[in-house]
């Protein structure tokens, strides 16, 4: 991994801005769980809060990418973060002042810190290829991807410092604290403003950017095959989301650390995709990278099957066995869902012109979250009815089939001829 591209300004700023908000959010939404649990007891409510701040984005997502095309994205960066520690202020404030925090407050802080980002991961990911040379663009990606999973395992353990030792209103006080303290790293930046001045923004303008965006994305048979795999493969996935913890605690019935070594083996596997991918995208192309991450991962999660088995779980002091098997397997599938996510993001940025690319990543985005809800209420739904070991064979076939279909578009896709000619090109014939 090029490290050294930390030490390239616009980079570290770009990167230490977004890691220091990123700890914040985290942290909050950990203390939140926390409060909310503790103070109701309730685990409906502590889901009804992760399922409405799932409904901004699944609403405002899809038009989002307009803006993040028309204005200038360093701007979009620094009112983002500002916002969000103004809001966060705002409910420190009202907190300290009542003492206490209702659910329909920290339903309103939720939606509305939502709404804010829904804007902030698009706008990075038009960001990065405007500062980034395109031979270093997946280590730039893969840079990014390991940062977010650092703050991802660093955030509950200062969440639970903060929260034990000064309650919400610490967590607030932090969290605002990180949004001003990235919103003014962010002004030091030096980012290429948008390819052509739009003018002002109207409605009917807005309309038309939005209608253009759509139509660009229709005409592009190798952007639809690309949107369309990572909605299968998020759907298919939500089995690997839901089944980890079934197989965990309803068949192997290990204890609660023991299913945490399990979340933390996948998060392991995240952060080792990071370090291997940079190699990997050296030996071959972008397109055969992701094909083949993609098939491996599909095929490594039948071995779930094997772990759900009841014949074998059956069997006298197998459980410590299948729980190995299911640690080792879960490493290695994150592993390579790790390389996936990363490739697909440098290829999203190396087929579409920076004009439509905020456009063309909400689109991809909205379909991941929409998929995601859907994806949980079938697999939730087919737990119950037929067997485990079915279930994940079922979603490895699915896994499997759709990289078959999109095999051709996918392995045409090459950074290196881009690199030589320009720009990317991918056959935009139908798989």
């Amino acid at each position: 991994m090029k490290f050294k591209l930390l030490k390239e300004k616009n980079f570290s700023l770009l990167m230490f801005g977004k890691i220091t908000s990123l700890i914040g959010s985290y942290m909050q939404s950990f203390a939140l769980s926390l409060f909310v649990l503790s103070t109701t007891g309730s685990a409906t409510k502590f889901a009804s809060i992760l399922a409405v701040s799932l409904i901004p984005g699944l609403i405002v997502s899809p038009i989002s990418g307009v803006i993040v095309d028309w204005f200038y994205r360093k701007n979009i960066l620094i009112f983002l973060d500002l916002a969000s520690g103004v809001v966060v202020s705002i409910f420190a404030i009202i907190y300290f002042i009542t003492g206490e925090m209702s659910l329909i407050n920290i339903y309103i802080l939720v939606i509305t810190l939502s709404l804010i980002s829904t804007l902030d991961n698009p706008t990075l990911q038009t960001i990065i290829p405007t500062i980034t040379k395109k031979e270093d663009l997946v280590e730039a990606n893969a840079l990014n991807s390991l940062l977010m999973a650092i703050g991802n395992v660093i955030s509950p353990a200062i969440a639970a410092l903060v929260y034990g030792s000064f309650g919400l209103k610490g967590v607030f006080i932090v969290n605002a604290i990180t949004f001003f303290v990235s919103a003014i790293s962010e002004i030091f930046l030096v980012i290429p403003r948008n390819i052509k001045s739009k003018g002002k923004l109207s409605l009917n303008k807005f309309a038309s950017e939005f209608k253009d965006g759509i139509g660009f994305i229709l005409k592009k048979r190798d952007i639809i095959n690309i949107v369309s795999l990572a909605v299968i493969l998020n759907f298919a996935l939500g089995s690997f989301t839901i089944g980890s913890a079934y197989i965990s605690k309803i068949i192997l019935e290990v204890s609660d650390i023991q299913y945490g070594i399990v979340d933390t083996f996948a998060v392991a596997g995240m952060i080792l995709a990071t370090f291997i991918v940079g190699r990997l995208s050296k030996k071959y192309s972008l397109g055969k990278n992701l094909y083949g991450s993609l098939i491996i991962s599909s095929v490594l999660l039948s071995g779930y099957a094997i772990v759900a088995l009841k014949p074998l779980v059956a069997i006298e002091n197998s459980i410590f066995y299948l729980y190995l098997l299911m640690l080792i397997i879960t490493l290695t599938m994150c592993i390579f869902i790790g390389i996936a996510n990363t490739l697909l993001s440098s290829g999203i940025q190396s087929i579409v012109p920076l004009e439509f690319l905020g456009r063309v990543s909400t689109v991809v985005s909205t379909g991941c979250m929409i998929a995601s809800p859907l994806s949980s209420m079938v697999y939730g739904y087919l737990f119950d009815k037929i067997s485990v070991s079915s279930i994940f064979l079922i979603s490895s076939g699915i896994m499997i089939i759709a990289m078959l279909l999109f095999r051709k578009s996918l392995l045409k896709i090459n950074l290196e001829e881009e690199k030589k000619e320009g720009k990317c090109e991918v056959d935009a014939e139908p798989v």
